[in-house]
């Protein structure tokens, strides 16, 4: 027990001084009896209150419980709820819940002729429902399982590393080679990529990956945050690519794709995505030193096909593309590393994907089941979402430019215009509807933002949280076709729309 200076003072003033003979010990003894006389009592009735306050809190716990019972009890007694004036008949159901199909939690739902069971926006999403006859119900993608449907991520020879790499039965790749040394020191990386990125290349080492070197080159490394927080280690190799020729092949357009995938209106999909694809490629050795970069004082090179240079996307397209011909892989879309199958039904797309799956796997790719997705009624492929030949604008996406607040200089003017621009097809009148976007971008005018980029910019976010799903052109007497123009000072915009019976 500690005593403060008041304390002291107290215990001094009625201490007796006339024995001038005593010791310190003896006066240590004094002060220690006098703090317990004092504080002793003090702490006696804190334990008390403390008691009962604990008793207090474990009554009130107890009432509440009783509580929730009664009127759970209550609930299920109801028989009739008064509506706008009238009466109807409700049936109370405690209906079992779950997001995730395993813990499962008891909830009263009010049901009847006019008024289904209603569950929240979570459970629609992705949730689990036991109706009252005990038949489990799935919302969602989960919804595939509950039909009984093999999913293709459950196939053997699937890594669960996160870090999975393959490396390709092919001879080492000879790749064009810089006309001139680029050497360009290593620029300050974000503070929150250092210990993720370090780990990383001690990994990539250890697999073979990258390996210590002394070259002439030197690229700085650029660290890239992927979506689901995870770093990318990739190297700015914009000087490299300047004095690299240029590739003589190109991987296929991304509009053109999807195009081509709408033209199938397929009822079921399925995605691969080969796990490290450009990591998985070798490198002849007398190309590696031109891909140096260094880290921490030491200088590294790629013994694989590295990220970031202009060649890597090609030449992994092309072997990706021709290991899947001699294999004779069945029909599909490929994106460099992304793959869809699609199919009528469930059994025909897992045979599909199983077949390109044991193709990439006896190539020596490395393939992650998380990167594994369907057979599914709906799903993702570079970057768009698919449903019966459809393609939507993801959730995710449309959360994201919603979300996004007025922009503040031409900086981020652009960033929104960038966010926006892939889904201008979605948007009708978009050139008009953004033209006093780009006005405040324009090098010769001050950024200025005003009511009329405010009335723009609230417009297109909610044409974007509105937008309709673009499917592919469909000809009979059943469709009625409608071509909607615009013309204002802003330009001319035209746009065709399908109406086909039955359909909304």
């Amino acid at each position: 027990m500690r005593l403060g200076p008041l304390e002291y003072a107290s215990a001094l003033a009625v201490m007796k001084w006339e024995d001038m003979e005593e010791t310190v010990l003896d006066m240590a003894k004094k002060l220690r009896a006098y703090a317990d006389a004092v504080h002793g009592p003090t702490h006696a009735r804190i334990a008390a209150v403390e008691t009962r306050l604990q008793k207090l809190e474990d009554r009130i716990d107890e009432n509440h419980k009783k509580l929730r019972e009664e009127i759970r009890e209550d609930l299920l007694q109801i028989s009739a709820v008064q509506i706008r004036g009238g009466y109807q008949d409700f049936t109370l159901v405690e209906a079992d819940v779950s997001l995730t199909g395993k813990e499962w939690e008891k909830h009263p739902i009010v049901t009847g002729p006019e008024a289904p069971c209603i569950l929240g926006i979570d459970y629609l999403r992705s949730g689990y429902f036991k109706d009252p006859k005990g038949l489990r119900w799935a919302f969602g993608i989960a919804a595939v399982v509950t039909e009984g449907i093999r999913q293709l991520n459950t196939l053997p020879g699937l890594s669960e590393n996160p870090s999975a790499v393959g490396l390709l039965k092919v001879q080492e790749q000879r790749v064009p080679i810089a006309t001139s040394i680029v050497h360009r020191r290593q620029y300050r990386t974000t503070r929150d990529a250092v210990i993720p990125i370090h780990k990383m290349i001690q990994e990539l080492e250890s697999q073979g990956v990258v390996s210590k070197t002394h070259s002439p080159f030197n690229s700085p490394i650029w660290p890239v945050r992927k979506s689901e927080g995870e770093w990318r280690l990739t190297v700015d190799y914009h000087a490299l690519n300047e004095v690299t020729p240029p590739p003589s092949a190109a991987v296929p357009d991304m509009l053109e794709l999807q195009y081509e995938l709408e033209s199938k209106a397929a009822k079921w999909y399925a995605t691969i995505d080969i796990a490290n694809a450009f990591f998985s490629i070798p490198l002849a050795a007398e190309c590696r030193p031109q891909f140096a970069f260094t880290w921490r004082g030491v200088q590294y090179t790629w013994n694989r096909l590295p990220q970031g240079w202009k060649h890597s996307p090609t030449i992994c397209h092309g072997l990706i593309q021709t290991a899947l011909g001699k294999g004779e892989a069945p029909e599909h879309l490929q994106y460099i590393d992304d793959i869809i199958v699609w199919g009528n039904t469930a059994a025909e797309v897992f045979e599909k994907g199983k077949k390109i799956i044991q193709i990439l796997l006896e190539a020596d790719f490395a393939i992650k089941n998380s990167k594994v997705k369907g057979p599914a009624h709906e799903i993702q492929f570079l970057g768009v979402k698919w449903q019966d030949g459809r393609w939507q604008i993801p959730t995710e996406v449309i959360n994201k430019i919603t979300a996004m607040s007025p922009p503040t200089n031409k900086k981020e003017t652009q960033a929104f215009l960038g966010a926006i621009g892939f889904w201008r097809m979605h948007i009708p009148e978009y050139s008009q509807m953004v033209s006093p976007l780009h006005l405040v971008t324009r090098k010769k005018n001050d950024f200025h933002w005003g009511p009329e980029q405010q009335q723009a910019f609230a417009q297109i976010k909610q044409e974007i949280a509105h937008a309709v799903a673009l499917g592919p052109v469909r000809m009979g007497p059943d469709v009625k076709n409608v071509l909607y123009s615009a013309a204002g000072n802003n330009g001319l915009s035209w746009s065709l729309w399908q109406k086909v019976s039955g359909e909304t």
